[in-house]
C-alpha cells in the first residue's frame, strides 16, 4: 500500500460535508492524482473530494448520474475516482457498513489503491488535534483499517479548524443539492476559492 496524503481541498470538504448534515449520514468522493501523471508513484494524494449525498447514501440511479459525472470531469482534470468517504448518521456508529463496503469495492474494482474514509463523528470539532477519520484498504479478507499510519499537516488542520469556526460549509454543494436544483454546482468553485484563500 503506498502513502496517503490528503491535501486541504479534499480534507475541509469532507469534513464540510459531515458538518453541514450531522442529524444525516453523508458520503463522497475523493479525487487522487492519476498515477500515470503522478510523479510520486510511491504516494496516492488525494487532491480533492466530490460530496455525494446526505439523504440516502444507497440510490443507485443517482449514484451512477454522479460518477458519470464525476468520471467525466476527472478525466479533463487528471485525476481518478481513489476513494470513498462516509459518516454515518449516529453519534457512535464509526463503522463500515454494506453501502461503503459496496462503493468501495466498485472503486477498488478500477483503482486498485482506492480507500475508504470513515469519518468519526465524535471527532467533527474544531479542536480536533488530528484527522477525524479513519482508513481502510482492500486486503485479502476484504476491508481492513490501514496500518499506515497517515497524518495531516498542523497548517491543514487549523484551516480546515477556522472553516469549521466559520460556517464556510453553508457554501458546501453535494449532489442531493445539485439533483434538486441543477444550478447548484456539485464541483464546489465557490467553496474551492474560500478555500484557496486559505492556502
Amino acid at each position: 500500500m503506498a502513502d496517503i496524503a490528503v491535501s486541504m481541498k479534499a480534507y475541509a470538504k469532507l469534513l464540510l460535508h459531515a458538518a453541514k448534515y450531522p442529524h444525516c449520514a453523508v458520503n463522497g468522493l475523493l479525487l487522487a492524482e492519476d498515477s500515470k501523471t503522478s510523479k510520486e508513484k510511491k504516494q496516492i494524494r488525494f487532491v480533492d473530494c466530490i460530496p455525494l449525498f446526505h439523504l440516502s447514501l444507497s440510490l443507485a440511479p443517482m449514484l451512477e448520474a454522479a460518477l458519470l459525472q464525476i468520471d467525466s470531469y476527472c478525466k479533463s482534470k487528471g485525476y481518478v475516482i481513489g476513494g470513498y468517504y462516509q459518516a454515518n448518521e449516529h453519534l457512535t456508529d464509526n463503522g463500515l457498513n454494506n453501502v461503503a463496503r459496496h462503493i468501495g469495492r466498485k472503486i477498488h474494482d478500477y483503482y486498485p489503491e482506492a480507500c475508504i474514509f470513515m469519518i468519526d463523528n465524535n471527532r467533527l470539532n474544531p479542536e480536533s488535534v488530528s484527522e477525524v477519520y479513519r482508513v481502510f484498504t482492500m486486503k485479502e479478507a476484504g476491508w481492513k483499517e490501514s496500518d499506515k499510519r497517515q497524518t495531516i499537516d498542523e497548517d491543514t488542520l487549523q484551516t480546515a479548524a477556522v472553516l469549521l469556526e466559520q460556517e464556510q460549509y453553508r457554501h458546501l454543494v453535494d449532489f442531493d443539492n445539485h439533483l434538486d436544483d441543477v444550478a447548484n454546482d456539485w464541483r464546489n468553485t465557490k467553496l474551492n476559492e474560500i478555500i484557496d484563500r486559505c492556502l
